[in-house]
C-alpha cells in the first residue's frame, strides 16, 4: 500500500501503526457485527421527493440482519489475502479545483487517498468486487451474505420514522452531524485552504460539525434505532437493485428489481462530500461504474428468520472500538467550534450614495469578526469587501451603480460559518424595452441564486437560479403596444408551470415538459402602456432558471 502524505498529514488520523498487518493471522476472516432487522411495513419512497422516487408503495420486508457498519480495508484485506482475488484497478480518487476526475486514474481498494485507516470503509471497490467479497465470506462463515436490496435499504435506514430524514424534516437537519459524515462546517472551512476545492457555486452544506473533512472511520456517530451506523453519509452504497427511473410495477416483498443484463445500478445514503439525502433519495451508477465516493455494506439473509444481533470478531470489535474513541478524542482536542451563520442581513441606502450593511450578531463568545462579500449579479464575481470586520454593520463605500448582492460570514479565528442569507441593495433602474434583458439583471429577487451555467455558450452562461422564488425586473416601455416575448429558460424534465406577470397580474402560466435542459419558448404577447412596469417571474420546482428574456414590439 502507497500512503499519501499530504492527506495523511492533513488529518493526523491515525498512526500508520494502527493499519495492522500484524493482525492479520488471528482470523482467516471478518466476520461484521450485525443488527437485528425486525420484520415489518413500510412506505417506501416520497411523494416530495425527485421523480424516481415516485410512486410511493407499502412494502413488506421480511426480518433479516444488517452489518452494524460499511465494510472496512481491515475486512476487504481479509479476502484479498485468503484469494489472491484479482482486483479492478484504475480508480478516480484524487481531489482537484473541479474537485473529482483530477490526475491519473492510479487508485485501487488499497492505495488511493482515503485509505486514512484500517478502519475506513473501503471504496475503490467495483460492484463485481462487492459481490465477490459476499460470495467468500459467505463461503467461508457457512452465512449467507449479500448486498442489500433497495428496499432493505431504506427501511433500515428509516428504521420506524416517517420524516424526510431519520432525524427529522428540514427544520432540524443540523442534526444531521449526530448521525452521519456529510458536508458540514468543517469540510466547508477546510477544503478549499487543503485541496483547493471549494463547496461554493450550488453545492448545500449542512449547517453543523460533524468533525470530519472527508471519509472517516465508521461508526463516528450516532446509530439509529435499529442499532445501524452511518445510512447517510461517509460513502456511498451499493444495493442490489437494477435502477429504474421510477417504482411503478416495483416488488411490494423486498426483493429486488432485477434485469437480465443491467447496465444501471441503485446506490444509496450519499457520501461525506454531499449535505444529508434524505431516507428515500436514490443514486444510479452503471454497472462499471469505479470510483472513490463509493462503498458498500452487507446484510445477512436469513430467509425471514428473526436472528438476535451479533458481535462480530472480537478482535477486530476491540480495535474498531480503541479507534473510534482515538478519533473522538482527536476531535474534542484538535477541532474548532464553528460559530453561526448571520442572520437578517439588510442593505439601506446611506449617506452620499453608500449602501449600509447591517446583520444580526452571531452570538456572543464564539464570534472574532466576520468577512463582508459583495456579489456583482451581471459579471458573477465576488469580492471580499471586509477581511476581519469588528462590529455588526458595514458601509460600502464604493457601491456598483446597479444591484449589487451583499453576504457576511462570522468568524472564531480560523473558524468561519456559512454566508449568511444575501440581500440586495436592489435597483429603481428600468430596462429599456424593446431590448434583450438578461436573467441575472434583476432589480430584486430574494431566494435567487446567481450562477455560472456549464451547458450555455462560454459569452453567456451567467444565469438566475429562480427555483420556487421570484425574481423581478422593471421595464421602461418606449411606446404603448403589443409586444412579444421570448424566454430562455431551464427545467428539471420533470413537469412543471412557471408564473410570468406583469405589474403583479398573470399574464401565462406555461407547462414545461419533455427533455431535461435549456430550451427557449417563444410568442408570448403581452400588451403594455408606455412608461414603467414591472416584469416578474417564479418557478414551480427548484430546478429552474433563466437565462435571458428578449422583449420585441410586434
Amino acid at each position: 500500500m502507497r500512503l499519501h502524505p499530504v492527506f495523511m498529514s492533513a488529518f493526523s488520523v491515525l498512526s500508520v501503526a494502527t493499519m495492522f498487518p500484524a493482525q492479520s493471522g488471528q482470523t482467516k476472516y471478518i466476520e461484521p457485527p450485525m443488527a437485528s432487522i425486525p420484520k415489518g411495513t413500510f412506505v417506501m419512497g416520497s411523494e416530495q421527493g425527485r421523480e424516481d422516487e415516485k410512486p410511493t408503495r407499502k412494502v413488506s420486508v421480511p426480518a433479516f440482519q444488517m452489518a452494524k457498519y460499511e465494510v472496512t480495508v481491515a475486512e476487504y484485506r481479509k479476502f484479498i489475502e485468503a484469494t489472491g482475488y484479482e482486483y479492478t484497478q484504475g480508480c478516480a480518487h484524487r481531489i482537484g479545483r473541479r474537485w473529482f476526475g483530477s490526475g491519473e486514474r492510479d487508485g485501487t481498494w488499497d492505495d488511493n487517498i482515503y485509505v486514512l485507516s484500517e478502519f475506513h470503509p473501503v471504496v475503490c471497490v467495483s460492484r463485481k468486487d462487492a459481490v465477490n467479497y459476499a460470495k467468500w465470506l459467505s463461503k467461508v462463515s457457512g452465512k449467507h451474505y449479500r448486498l442489500p436490496t433497495e428496499a432493505e435499504w431504506e427501511y433500515a435506514a428509516r428504521a420506524g420514522t416517517t420524516t424526510k430524514y431519520y432525524f427529522g424534516d428540514e427544520g432540524k437537519s443540523q442534526n444531521a452531524c449526530r448521525y452521519s459524515n456529510v458536508a458540514d462546517l468543517h469540510a466547508y472551512s477546510l477544503t478549499e485552504k487543503l485541496y483547493n476545492a471549494s463547496y461554493g457555486g450550488g453545492y448545500t452544506v449542512n449547517d453543523c460539525n460533524d468533525n470530519e473533512v472527508l471519509i472517516s472511520t465508521v461508526g463516528l456517530y450516532e446509530p439509529n434505532r435499529f442499532g445501524v451506523y452511518d445510512m447517510i453519509g461517509n460513502v456511498v452504497e451499493r444495493v442490489a437493485d437494477c435502477y429504474k427511473d421510477s417504482y411503478q410495477g416495483a416488488p411490494t416483498d423486498g426483493s429486488a428489481v432485477k434485469e437480465n443484463g443491467c447496465e444501471v445500478y441503485v446506490g444509496r445514503g450519499g457520501s461525506w462530500h454531499w449535505a444529508a439525502h434524505t431516507s428515500s433519495q436514490r443514486m444510479s451508477m452503471n454497472e462499471d461504474f469505479f470510483a472513490a465516493l463509493e462503498g458498500f455494506r452487507l446484510v445477512r439473509d436469513t430467509k425471514g428468520k428473526d436472528i438476535p444481533a451479533s458481535q462480530g470478531t472480537p478482535w477486530f470489535v476491540k480495535k474498531l472500538s480503541a479507534a473510534q474513541q482515538k478519533v473522538k478524542a482527536k476531535h474534542v482536542r484538535e477541532n474548532p467550534k464553528y460559530p453561526t451563520k448571520p442572520k437578517n442581513l439588510k442593505v439601506s441606502s446611506h449617506d452620499n450614495g453608500n449602501n449600509k450593511v447591517t446583520w444580526q450578531s452571531a452570538g456572543k463568545g464564539q464570534v472574532t469578526g466576520y468577512q463582508v462579500y459583495r456579489q456583482d449579479p451581471l459579471k458573477n464575481v465576488s469580492t471580499l469587501l471586509a477581511k476581519n470586520h469588528k462590529t455588526a454593520h458595514f458601509i460600502d463605500k464604493k457601491p456598483l451603480q446597479h444591484n449589487a448582492r451583499y453576504h457576511v460570514i462570522a468568524l472564531n479565528g480560523d473558524a468561519k460559518s456559512l454566508p449568511s442569507a444575501s440581500a440586495d441593495s436592489g435597483s429603481k433602474t428600468a430596462h429599456v424595452i424593446p431590448s434583450r434583458i438578461q436573467g441575472e439583471a434583476f432589480n430584486f429577487a430574494p431566494g435567487v441564486d446567481v450562477i455560472n451555467s456549464g451547458f450555455e455558450p462560454e459569452s453567456d452562461k451567467i444565469i438566475s437560479s429562480i427555483g420556487k422564488s421570484k425574481a423581478s425586473y422593471f421595464l421602461a416601455a418606449k411606446e404603448a403596444g403589443k409586444y412579444k416575448m421570448d424566454i430562455r429558460l431551464f427545467h428539471s424534465g420533470a413537469d412543471q408551470r412557471y408564473w410570468i406577470k406583469v405589474n403583479g397580474n398573470v399574464i401565462t402560466t406555461p407547462a414545461l415538459s419533455g427533455e431535461r435542459g435549456w430550451k427557449t419558448i417563444q410568442g408570448i404577447e403581452v400588451n403594455l402602456s408606455k412608461g414603467r412596469h414591472t416584469l416578474t417571474v417564479q418557478g414551480e420546482a427548484s430546478l429552474f432558471a433563466v437565462n435571458w428574456f428578449d422583449i420585441q414590439k410586434m
